[in-house]
């Protein structure tokens, strides 16, 4: 895998819409997010690119706009993946706003679109202006809520529930069963991303078969969506 340096990117800037409905920066205004502009790079990351390293100080803050990331620790093979990132959101964010070394690394699973924006930069105009820190404390503290309902999830549900509960929140309409859709990812990934391995991953969607879960080459079709809501404990 190339290095960061290597990922190749599109020279151009964000438009200042795209920046303007990023959460990160509501309470940012005209004038804080023309400067962003000024300072942000939109990258275009082929699959399989090396984003940046476990113990890299991260420079930049990376917002992935669309597709999907791997975070990674202690290696490169598929049994050190610890989660798969979605837009829209930062990767790296506690690191990139400390100014730390990141505790693990980030490789891209698809094709994505990221914004990257220099840190040292964004600290300064959040330390010129305090209030603009306002939704970065939102974004950690839901991120804590976050990784305690995941960590309840691990500790009280089986694999098997976790992987309904995965794909109950594939289902874009509530009301519809059956539901069908495509996995957003390969199933090696989605096993790291309920934090089992790919057999256990294989087991659970062959125990998801008597819940009326069918799957074909990555596509998945729910028969009867309130009944594996009620296996779910949604």
């Amino acid at each position: 895998m190339p290095d960061r340096q290597d990922v190749r990117r599109e020279p151009v800037r964000p438009d200042t819409a795209a920046l303007d409905a990023l959460p990160l920066f509501a309470s940012f205004g005209a004038a804080q997010i023309a400067a962003l502009h000024k300072l942000a790079d939109l990258a275009r990351v082929g699959a399989d690119e090396v984003l940046f390293r476990e113990g890299d100080r991260l420079a930049e803050l990376n917002i992935l706009l669309s597709g999907f990331v791997a975070e990674t620790h202690g290696g490169n093979d598929e049994n050190a993946i610890t989660d798969v990132i979605g837009p829209v959101g930062p990767i790296g964010f506690a690191s990139a706003m400390l100014g730390k070394a990141s505790p693990t690394g980030a490789r891209t699973i698809t094709s994505t679109r990221i914004i990257v924006i220099p840190a040292a930069e964004l600290r300064a105009m959040i330390r010129a202006k305090p209030a603009l820190a306002l939704p970065f404390l939102d974004h950690a503290l839901a991120g804590m809520r976050k990784q305690t309902l995941e960590l309840c999830s691990m500790k009280l549900q089986s694999s098997v529930q976790r992987l309904a509960g995965f794909l109950l929140g594939l289902v874009d309409d509530p009301d519809i069963s059956p539901a069908r859709f495509v996995l957003p990812f390969e199933k090696r990934f989605l096993a790291a991303k309920i934090g089992c391995t790919k057999e256990n991953l294989s087991r659970a969607f062959a125990a998801l078969h008597s819940h009326g879960v069918e799957t074909q080459q990555g596509v998945v079709v729910l028969r009867d969506v309130p009944r594996l809501r009620s296996f779910a404990g949604q």
